[in-house]
């Protein structure tokens, strides 16, 4: 038996030689496919947990939170009744000036805001005075300025009161002296 190959016979070989070469890429390149998706698995399982952790944890927080939550609150009350300022009468002090003969200056010369303001004159006549405060609103470090003319039935006071909301008594003060 002669065993020559022919044209044909080659062509045949080549077209298996190729097709085993063709499975056996595939085969491979399956191979390779099914470890990357093992590995993109094992990366997702992984970050799953890593959610779920994240997730119990904050849940765990917010439980803490929440159990602390009336304490915290009351606390808080308790921090702002004591933060808020308390108005003293002590806080509001005032000054008398005179800088003209009729002229009177009266200033806050205390930490706070003095509202409600008004500065008794006694039984000085109405029509002996100008601007005398009556609901005034003088804050700290500022002043209000009101005249009060004598005349011969009626010499200037020997001092004014001065209230002012929050103030409790009156505030007496001297007039001052004009040369």
């Amino acid at each position: 038996m002669t065993m020559a190959l022919e044209a044909g016979d080659w062509a045949g070989w080549i077209g298996v030689f190729v097709a085993v070469l063709t499975v056996a890429l595939s085969l491979w390149q399956q191979r390779r496919q099914a470890r990357r998706q093992i590995e993109a698995d094992d990366i997702a399982r992984r970050h799953a947990d890593s959610a779920e952790r994240r997730a119990l944890a904050t849940e765990e927080a917010l439980q803490r939170l929440i159990e602390r939550l009336p304490a915290a609150v009351q606390a808080h009350a308790e921090a702002q009744i004591a933060a808020q300022p308390v108005r003293h009468a002590e806080a509001v002090s005032w000054e008398l000036d005179r800088p003209k003969k009729n002229v009177f200056v009266l200033r806050n010369t205390g930490s706070e805001v003095a509202t409600g303001v008004q500065v008794d004159v006694g039984d000085h006549p109405k029509g002996l005075t100008r601007q005398v405060p009556e609901d005034a609103v003088v804050r700290k470090g500022e002043s209000t300025e009101f005249m009060v003319l004598g005349a011969w039935g009626a010499p200037v006071p020997r001092e004014f009161r001065v209230s002012w909301e929050g103030g409790g008594e009156a505030a007496v003060l001297p007039v001052p002296s004009w040369d």
